[in-house]
C-alpha cells in the first residue's frame, strides 16, 4: 500500500512540475494578465519615390490585457546602401491600434537630441522584456550623443499604456537640447476624407480649439485630452477621443498646435532630467463625454501610478541572487545523483546572473534585458531540480 502511495505521490509531483514548466514556457501561469506579441522583423521592397526598391523593415509589438489592446509599429528603410542611417516616410514609430487615427499609425512620436532625430540612427535593440502581471518591450537607439531607450508598458487592468523615454549621454557626448513631438488625429482623418471637423485640446486648466495654439503649463496641465466635437461616437461618427500625460518635472515647456487635421504636441524636455515619463490613451469606441469623465475621475491616480512605476522588469527588480543560490544548493543536495547533471548549468546561470545584475544596477540596458531573459530560463531549470529533490526526499 505504501509503495502504491509513493508511486501516486511521484506521479502527482511529476504532473505538477510539467504543468509548472509548461506554464513558464508559454506564459499561461495564473496571474499572467498581460501578453506581448512580437511580430518579428518583416522585410519588403519600398515603393515610395525616395526609397523605391530599397529594403524596408516593419515590426509590430502588441500589448494586451483584459481591458485594452495596443499595437506599436517600427517602420524604416534599412537598405544596405545607407547602413548607418535610417530613413522613413511620415515617421518611424506609430500606434496602429486600437485606432489608426488618434495616435498616428504612421508615426506619432519623434525625439530629437541636439537637433538630430533619434529615428535616423539604426536600432540597437528591440525586444519584449516582460510578460505576466505586466507587459512591456523596449527599443534602444545608439544616437551619436547618447544611448536612447524607450520602454512601453501595459499595466494589468489599465486602459492606457505608459512609457519611460530616457537618454544616457555618452562620455564623449553632451546633450544640450531634447525635444519631443507627438502627433495625433483625434477620432477621424478629416482632410483625408474631405470632411471638416472641430478639433479640441483640453487640460484641467482650459480648453482650446482649432486653429489655436495651447501654451502648456507643465505643473497645471497634468493631462491633455484631444477630441473632435463633430466626430463623436455619441453622434455615430469617428473612432473616439485620445489623451496623453507627461511627468511635469522633466518638461520645461511646450505647446499644442491644434490644426484642422493633425494636432502636434511639442515638448521641450530638460536635458539634465535624462528621462521623461508618458502615458497614452486611445478611447476607441468611447464617446467624448466618456473620455472626459474618465480623465477627470482617474487622472490624478493615473498620474501617481506613472510616477511610482518601476519600469525595470519585475524579475530584475525583485532579484535576490543569494537567495536563489541558497535554494539551489539545498535542492541539488536533496536531488542526489540525479541532481548532479544539473549542477554545472545551475551554477553557470547563477554566476551569469551575478554579472548581469551588476551591469543592470549600473543602468546598462543590455544587461537588464538579458538578465530578465536569464531569470525566466533559470526558473524552468530550477523547477526541474526542485522536483527531483521532492522525489528523492
Amino acid at each position: 500500500m505504501s509503495m502504491i502511495h509513493g508511486m501516486v505521490v511521484r506521479i502527482s509531483l511529476l504532473w505538477l512540475v510539467l504543468c509548472i514548466e509548461g506554464s513558464l514556457v508559454v506564459g499561461d501561469e495564473p496571474g499572467n494578465e498581460v501578453s506581448v506579441n512580437d511580430s518579428g522583423s518583416q522585410y519588403s521592397q519600398a515603393t515610395s519615390q525616395k526609397h523605391s526598391g530599397h529594403k524596408w523593415e516593419r515590426r509590430t509589438m502588441t500589448l494586451e490585457n483584459s481591458l485594452a489592446r495596443y499595437s506599436f509599429l517600427y517602420s524604416a528603410c534599412v537598405d544596405p546602401s545607407h547602413p548607418n542611417d535610417r530613413a522613413f516616410d511620415e515617421g518611424y514609430f506609430g500606434m496602429p491600434g486600437p485606432s489608426s487615427c488618434n495616435w498616428y499609425h504612421g508615426g506619432f512620436l519623434v525625439l530629437n537630441l541636439n537637433g538630430k532625430d533619434v529615428g535616423t540612427v539604426p536600432l540597437a535593440d528591440m525586444r519584449v522584456i516582460e510578460t505576466g502581471t505586466r507587459g512591456s518591450f523596449q527599443m534602444v537607439w545608439d544616437h551619436p550623443d547618447a544611448m536612447v531607450r524607450l520602454k512601453m508598458m501595459l499595466p494589468p487592468a489599465a486602459n492606457h499604456v505608459i512609457a519611460d523615454l530616457s537618454w544616457n549621454p555618452k562620455p564623449s557626448g553632451t546633450v544640450a537640447t531634447v525635444t519631443l513631438r507627438l502627433v495625433c488625429y483625434p477620432s477621424y482623418f478629416t482632410a483625408w476624407n474631405h470632411r471638416q471637423g472641430d478639433r479640441h485640446c483640453a487640460t484641467p486648466r482650459l480648453d482650446k480649439h482649432e486653429p489655436e495654439t495651447l501654451e502648456l503649463v507643465p505643473g497645471q496641465d497634468t493631462y491633455l485630452y484631444y477630441y473632435d466635437t463633430i466626430f463623436d461616437v455619441a453622434k455615430g461618427e469617428g473612432d473616439g477621443p485620445c489623451a496623453m500625460m507627461f511627468s511635469s518635472e522633466s518638461v520645461r515647456g511646450g505647446r499644442v498646435q491644434i490644426g484642422n487635421y493633425a494636432v502636434f504636441t511639442d515638448l521641450e524636455l530638460r536635458p539634465e532630467s535624462r528621462h521623461v515619463r508618458l502615458a497614452f490613451w486611445d478611447f476607441n469606441g468611447k464617446k467624448n463625454a466618456e473620455g472626459e469623465a474618465y480623465l477627470k475621475a482617474h487622472g490624478k491616480e493615473d498620474q501617481t501610478m506613472l510616477a511610482k512605476t518601476d519600469f525595470r522588469p519585475e524579475a530584475v527588480a525583485k532579484l535576490d541572487v543569494a537567495r536563489l543560490r541558497a535554494e539551489a544548493t539545498k535542492c541539488l543536495a536533496e536531488a542526489g545523483d540525479e541532481g548532479k547533471a544539473y549542477q554545472p548549468k545551475v551554477e553557470g546561470m547563477l554566476g551569469r546572473m551575478t554579472e548581469l545584475k551588476t551591469g543592470a544596477d549600473q543602468g546598462d540596458w543590455k544587461s537588464e534585458a538579458d538578465l530578465a531573459t536569464l531569470v525566466e530560463e533559470y526558473t524552468v531549470v530550477f523547477w526541474k531540480v526542485k522536483i527531483l529533490a521532492l522525489l528523492n526526499g
